[in-house]
This record gives structure tokens, C-alpha cells and sequence, in this order.
């Protein structure tokens, strides 16, 4: 079997196609195109065609994983998670994981802040995110460190009372509004204090 064409992709021009005996076999990014050393005219057996069509899947997952983290922050769990969901190898995961982690693509510190930030800013409570961060597979270590840096959990709660008190449902009703709020994850005690608070201001 012989390399009969090497065209640059038209939609990718970071991807070359690899044409062998006259009909497309593969695709190589030009840094694994050079670092294969792959050539016009190259002879390749059985073997060294897997091989290379198997570096070709690799790097495609590699690269769809890499646009999947650069959307949003992502949870080393979540990474793997992702991975598994691909089929990826074992090998291939625990490769990925090493590179893009050792490379500030996944870290989980930053992870839970994003998602502290912005679970704040929607007024949820701190066991709620807890529970969020541990689900997706953040140290309670990092969860106890970002939160204990994070916005104060009472403002988020009296922010969160204003807005429900617009609400006819629990604008003159403490027990049902006290009932909502711990089931949103806010400690008894924290509500209490709030609305009470709340109540002698008015």
C-alpha cells in the first residue's frame, strides 16, 4: 500500500487528509503530519496503517475534547466522564487527562470557583453547591477552600427573600417562605434569623 495524495482539509486547514491507493484512509493534524514524518509516496503495510489510523482517532478525540473544556469550565470527573461517553481506551484517557490538566485546560480549583460564582449569583446556599461540587467529583478539600473564600451566604439569602417576597404566594407567609428556603439547602437557623431580621426592619 502506497501514500497516493496529502490534501489539506478545506473546512480544518489545521487537518490534512492521507489518501492511500488512490482512496482516503485517514486525517493527521500538520504536528502529527511532520512528527510521522508521513510522506507522498510512502509504502505502509497492515500495521503501520492501524497504527496510524488509530494516532488519527485519537487526535480527533483529543481535539473535540479540548473544544468541549474551552466552552465552559470542567471537573476533572467530568473530563473522564466525557471520555468514557467517546469510548476512549484507558491508556488514551489517562493520557488526555495528564496532558490537558498539565497544561491549565482542567483543574478543578478553578472549576469550583466558576461554578461557586455563578451558583452564587443565582442565590443558591451553600449546601446546595456543596452538594453540586461533590457530584462532580471536586475534593471536599476545594469545596471547603472556595466556599469558605466565596460570597457571604446570608447576603445571597436575603437577596433571595426580597425577590421571593414579590411573590404573592410567600409575600405575607414566613412558614411557607421558611419552608421554601430550607429546601433550597439554607440552614433553619440562617432563615430564621433573616426573616426575623427581615420582620423587625418592616
Amino acid at each position: 500500500m502506497k501514500i497516493s495524495a496529502i490534501k489539506q482539509q478545506v473546512k480544518n486547514p489545521e487537518r490534512v487528509s492521507i489518501f492511500v491507493d488512490g482512496k482516503y484512509a485517514f486525517s493527521l493534524s500538520l504536528d502529527e503530519l511532520v512528527a510521522e514524518k508521513v510522506k507522498n509516496g510512502q509504502e505502509l503495510d497492515q500495521a503501520e496503517l492501524r497504527r496510524l489510523k488509530k494516532l488519527s482517532d485519537d487526535g480527533k478525540l483529543r481535539t473535540r475534547a479540548l473544544a468541549w473544556l474551552l466552552n465552559r469550565p470542567h471537573s476533572e470527573r467530568e473530563l473522564r466522564d466525557y471520555l468514557r461517553r467517546k469510548k476512549a481506551e484507558e491508556e488514551l484517557t489517562e493520557r488526555l487527562v495528564g496532558d490537558l490538566t498539565k497544561k491549565g485546560y482542567v483543574d478543578d480549583q478553578k472549576y469550583a470557583r466558576w461554578l461557586v460564582e455563578l451558583r452564587s449569583r443565582a442565590g443558591k446556599s451553600n449546601r446546595a453547591i456543596r452538594s453540586e461540587l461533590f457530584s462532580k467529583g471536586v475534593s471536599r478539600e476545594v469545596i471547603d477552600e472556595v466556599l469558605k473564600a466565596s460570597n457571604n451566604e446570608e447576603q445571597r439569602l436575603k437577596k433571595l427573600v426580597a425577590k421571593k417576597r414579590q411573590s404573592l404566594r410567600y409575600k405575607n407567609d414566613d412558614l411557607k417562605l421558611a419552608k421554601y428556603l430550607t429546601s433550597q439547602g439554607f440552614s433553619y437557623g440562617l432563615v430564621r434569623e433573616v426573616l426575623k431580621v427581615e420582620g423587625s426592619d418592616n
